[in-house]
């Protein structure tokens, strides 16, 4: 997991998990410091690839013919990404909003 630029406080999982499943526009903000941090577009590419096996998987290469089985694994592989995401994303301070102080 990744570090606060600021106060180099460790970013909580659940935290992460749940500002990747809303808007990512915002900025993610530390929970010891109060610092922004907006995500990396190297991170956004990353999470576009981590999902990439799920949508080949069900869109293009369903191996068996068995309809629901093919669903099933294609809902575990998406909640396996899911789950690994926040070790994938990285941010950076966000200095925007500087003025502000």
């Amino acid at each position: 997991m990744q570090h606060c630029e600021n106060c180099h406080t460790q970013f909580q999982w659940k935290k992460v998990y749940r500002y990747l499943w809303g808007p990512i526009i915002k900025p993610f903000r530390c929970h010891a410091c109060n610092q922004e941090h907006l995500i990396t577009m190297k991170a956004r590419f990353m999470l576009s690839l981590l999902y990439l096996p799920t949508t080949l998987f069900l869109l293009f290469l369903p191996p068996f013919q068995n309809i629901l089985l093919n669903l099933g694994i294609g809902i575990l592989l998406l909640l396996i990404s899911s789950l690994l995401s926040p070790f994938v994303v990285r941010f950076k301070l966000d200095y925007t909003n500087e003025s502000r102080f």
